[in-house]
């Protein structure tokens, strides 16, 4: 099952992901959106990839702007990779405005929704037409956490998981 989690910032998408992950005990492979820290503050968010490399981790922004290529090139590589393990859940945490012009990835990860069967992401609150192109995929569920509490989004991405394994 395809199912993407989408809500307004900081309702806890991503943690949820998260505890789904750890509960099920199921083998992943993506990536996941961090924050990047200097002097305890905020400074912008890396793209963290779930597949063995040597290096995991790559900051693609800075305060609100996007650093360029980085999802043309590290994202696109993670997401190729990611084709090798077609057997896993794909992460997608999260799909959001800042890879918008990177083109390169936006194919790539076209290709891997397509190829993969279970796919866990979380789409951004936002009418861009790729966001709105994935959320009207006839294999997508939509969960929304702000039409449904986080237990009952947790409790039915519970139970889509638990069915795929």
């Amino acid at each position: 099952m395809k199912i993407f989690l989408t809500g307004e910032k900081g309702v806890g998408k991503s943690t949820c992901i998260q505890e789904i992950i750890k509960e099920c005990q199921i083998s992943v492979c993506g990536f996941m959106t961090l924050p990047f820290y200097e002097e305890n503050k905020r400074v912008g968010f890396m793209l963290h990839a779930l597949v063995d490399r040597e290096f995991n981790d790559v900051r693609f922004s800075k305060q609100k702007e996007v650093i360029p290529n980085v999802f043309n090139s590290f994202g696109v590589e993670v997401l190729k990779e990611c084709l090798h393990y077609r057997n896993r859940f794909l992460i997608l945490d999260e799909i959001g405005f800042l890879e918008q012009n990177e083109t390169a990835y936006l194919a790539q990860l076209k290709e891997n929704i397509d190829a993969f069967n279970n796919i866990i992401g979380v789409l951004r609150k936002c009418d861009i037409q790729y966001i709105v192109e994935i959320k009207k995929r006839k294999d997508v569920l939509l969960l929304d956490f702000d039409k449904l509490s986080k237990n009952e989004v947790k409790t039915l991405l519970k139970m889509y998981v638990e069915d795929s394994l």
